[in-house]
């Protein structure tokens, strides 16, 4: 094996690293087409606005012009069995990097080192030069979305927290791909850029579905991505769960239950005349809420690995889970049943709307505590809830 390669397996996610020297120009490629249906490279993260980061940035593509070493840029890459193996088995960094070419760009991410590839493209503007100068790069190879997701919490954890969905899409990008190929059933997670609403059920913005990620990891229903601390308290137990291949399966199947829920309730269209310009209308409306939906993934998250401090018994979450399938799979048989004017009245929205409606000094947190409730009383009671009474009430 060449001097120039560093190989380290990571024995608790069961990932590779393997860190080397390459070309500027070659990491560009290697990197760019991954982020061509989102508008390139130097959109992935907003542009820094303050005077201060103004300034940072404009030292480090200073810095870089005149030959400054920058960290190693990690690039994530969802592999299969044998790529990774290839991969691995690789003795320099020229039959690495032929050896990525070969991968679907699909599968390629950056997962540490956005700024640092912007201020990259900002001084090759400067100094077309620099692209054949050498930069670190460490690839992070994992057979499983959840090694990469373990990596990027960790790398990020101590950072500025990712505030908008174009940040969210980029870091989570592995995860918004494997639920959309990963399913059953039709999903279709719009980002930013599509500039599409929700307008038929298993449709949801990408960024709602990554927060959703996040609560579940968290098991708390009091999570707000844009609050640092809250954010960084989840992500400790987000890299907890996470580190656990097994992880990612437990968000997928409780994605898929939530699909298949939202497609029984949304088979309820009102015209707005019945419960006029209230929250809720009609069963649509129920999972276009993200209280409602962090409520449900956070029911079940607690349900199979207990509430936030406590440490999880993996050794018993396959059964927990088999009892919440064979639960809301009664309920969903018995909803394929209903007609469509005993699902408006099974889903009781006129009792819904009413503690909704309560004046609440936290609306949004009042609201999470109501539908987290509710989705586990579901939960415990599907196979004989006579409507959602009970769970609205509760």
């Amino acid at each position: 094996m060449s001097d120039d390669l560093l190989k380290v397996r990571d024995s608790r996610t069961a990932c590779d690293s393997v860190t080397f020297l390459m070309r500027v120009d070659q990491f560009l490629d290697m990197v760019r087409p991954s982020y061509e249906n989102k508008g390139g490279l130097e959109g992935q993260r907003d542009a820094i606005k303050t005077k201060s980061g103004l300034s940072i940035r404009k030292r480090l593509v200073s810095d870089l012009s005149a030959g400054a070493v920058i960290p190693p840029i990690t690039i994530g890459i969802l592999a299969t069995e044998s790529e990774r193996k290839k991969i691995w088995a690789a003795e320099s960094a020229e039959a690495i990097i032929e050896a990525i070419k070969e991968l679907d760009s699909s599968k390629i991410s950056i997962i540490d080192g956005m700024q640092r590839t912007t201020a990259l493209l900002e001084a090759i503007g400067n100094n077309k030069d620099l692209e054949s100068s050498n930069i670190r790069v460490e690839v992070w190879c994992a057979e499983e979305v959840s090694g990469l997701v373990y990596r990027m919490l960790v790398l990020n954890s101590g950072q500025i927290p990712w505030e908008t969905a174009r940040q969210l899409e980029t870091i989570y990008s592995q995860l918004i791909i494997s639920l959309q190929e990963g399913l059953e059933q039709n999903v279709e997670l719009f980002l930013k850029d599509d500039n599409r609403r929700r307008a038929a059920p298993g449709q949801f913005q990408a960024s709602t579905a990554i927060r959703l990620f996040l609560a579940f990891s968290a098991r708390r229903a009091e999570f707000d991505i844009k609050d640092r601390v809250a954010e960084d308290f989840a992500k400790l137990d987000a890299i907890e769960s996470s580190s656990h291949s097994e992880f990612f399966g437990y968000f997928k199947e409780t994605f898929s239950l939530l699909l298949d829920l939202d497609q029984q309730f949304s088979r309820f269209k009102s015209k707005g005349v019945k419960y006029g310009s209230v929250r809720i209308r009609d069963g649509s409306e129920i999972f276009k809420s993200e209280p409602a939906l962090i409520g449900f993934v956070v029911a079940v998250s607690t349900s199979l690995f207990d509430l936030p401090g406590f440490d999880i018994d993996w050794g018993g979450v396959e059964g927990k889970l088999e009892e919440i399938r064979n639960s809301l799979e009664a309920l969903i048989e018995k909803l394929k049943g209903l007609t469509v004017e005993e699902i408006e009245t099974f889903l009781e929205l006129d009792l819904l709307n009413e503690r909704l409606n309560r004046r609440s000094g936290q609306v949004g947190r009042y609201e999470r505590e109501l539908f987290t409730r509710a989705f586990r009383l579901m939960i415990e009671r599907g196979a004989d809830l006579p409507n959602m009474a009970p769970c609205w009430l509760n």
